[in-house]
């Protein structure tokens, strides 16, 4: 335990010397203030009709819900190819901690800022926008409670750790796994097509490869919008999400590890 904590506070100093974890802490205000201030201005300005304006709301609120898992994992995988790049991770097969450990570490870390940034992302846009997101006489979000807000981020948290783990096992390098992550970066923005009519019965499932998927569902689903027979109930999106989310840990580690050899 005491290396890990060696780690963590080298970690936390670190934090002022390394750009991207500085990003990392300062990105979520970036988004407070974007979806707080900055959309609806675009929504009241653009959105002519309640009914367009409610699929703006709600495109916005998936988008937002994904993004920080996403961005997360991003920097985590950034950081273990710099590591790979550098040979650092050979070194640290020989070391008390080992390379399983580290990587364990690494990747607990980067879930914990995912967390912590999904849940005070969608809890500040909550209370600092008022009723800029009022639709039909309802602010859309008033449905969503810190709670319900909590559980999606621990649960939408473990994307961050299967991505990282993925790019870093299919990128030879940093350059590669830039191309890699603008490739992928779809990911963020794919769970609005659930808004869509088509989306709404067992074609919403088509998403299901992608974790991020079941929490945002999950989520939906607790403060009851996009209702339709073919759901699930909020707590099988949930089990689904943890379940899957953990079986592509332990393939996108092995990958990683395997392609360290």
């Amino acid at each position: 335990m005491r290396k890990y904590l060696k780690l963590l506070k080298y970690e936390f100093k670190n934090i002022l010397r390394d750009k991207m974890a500085l990003i990392m802490l300062l990105y979520p205000l970036l988004m407070i203030a974007i979806g707080s201030f900055i959309i609806p201005t675009l929504i009241d300005t653009y959105g002519e009709q309640a009914e367009g304006q409610e699929t703006a709301v709600l495109v916005v609120i998936i988008i937002f819900s994904s993004i920080a898992p996403f961005v997360t994992a991003a920097m985590l995988g950034f950081n273990l190819l710099d590591h790979k790049d550098e040979n650092t991770l050979d070194t640290i097969r020989v070391t008390p901690l080992s390379l399983k450990g580290y990587v364990i570490f690494k990747t607990m870390y980067a879930y914990l800022l995912s967390v912590n940034a999904s849940f005070f992302t969608l809890f500040g846009v909550k209370h600092l926008s008022g009723d800029a997101y009022t639709i039909h006489g309802q602010n859309l979000w008033d449905h969503f409670n810190a709670g319900s807000i909590f559980i999606y981020a621990l649960v939408a948290g473990l994307f961050t750790p299967v991505f990282a783990l993925f790019l870093a096992s299919i990128a030879k390098n940093k350059i590669e796994g830039f191309a890699y992550m603008k490739l992928t970066g779809m990911l963020t923005v794919l769970p609005a097509i659930l808004v869509l009519d088509v989306m709404q019965d067992a074609r919403q499932y088509i998403l299901g490869v992608l974790p991020i998927f079941w929490p945002v569902k999950g989520l939906l689903v607790d403060v009851g919008f996009l209702s339709h027979d073919h759901n699930l109930s909020y707590v099988m999106y949930m089990v689904i999400g943890i379940v899957y989310a953990a079986l592509l840990m332990l393939v996108t580690y092995r990958g990683f590890e395997k392609r360290l050899q």
